[in-house]
């Protein structure tokens, strides 16, 4: 990997079989492109407020708000601001979506779903 790597933060729950799939297509993108895959389990590291609220803004949550459906789990209480859904994250971390892939360099957010999803984030670098 080159020193110019860019580093690509995959929020993975691994007992979940679409994130699986995703860090598999993931990690055999690292073979041709040159970045690194830092993998956070966010059950046990969960996001800040602060993440929450950066990753909203990179999927344009203010302009389209059925991101913050897109987000959330479909079992999760709805949300109709940023606040409410850092709070839903704080409260409960695993209401949220997964797999999700953020380059926090380009600020871009891509949630897997379908785990292919995940390669948009890549298909630049």
């Amino acid at each position: 990997m080159s020193a110019a790597a860019r580093t690509i933060t995959f929020f993975h729950n691994p007992r979940c079989s679409t994130s699986r799939n995703a860090a598999k297509l993931l990690e055999a993108e690292t073979d041709s492109k040159s970045f690194h895959i830092d993998t956070i389990e966010y059950l046990k590291h969960p996001l800040t407020k602060e993440q929450v609220k950066d990753i909203l803004g990179f999927l344009d949550a203010e302009h389209n708000p059925a991101v913050f459906d897109e987000f959330l789990r479909k079992d999760a209480p709805k949300a109709q601001t940023v606040e409410q859904v850092q709070e839903i994250i704080a409260n409960d971390p695993a209401l949220m979506q997964r797999p999700l892939v953020v380059d926090w360099n380009s600020k871009k957010a891509v949630i897997g779903r379908p785990a292919e999803a995940v390669l948009d984030i890549v298909k630049d670098i």
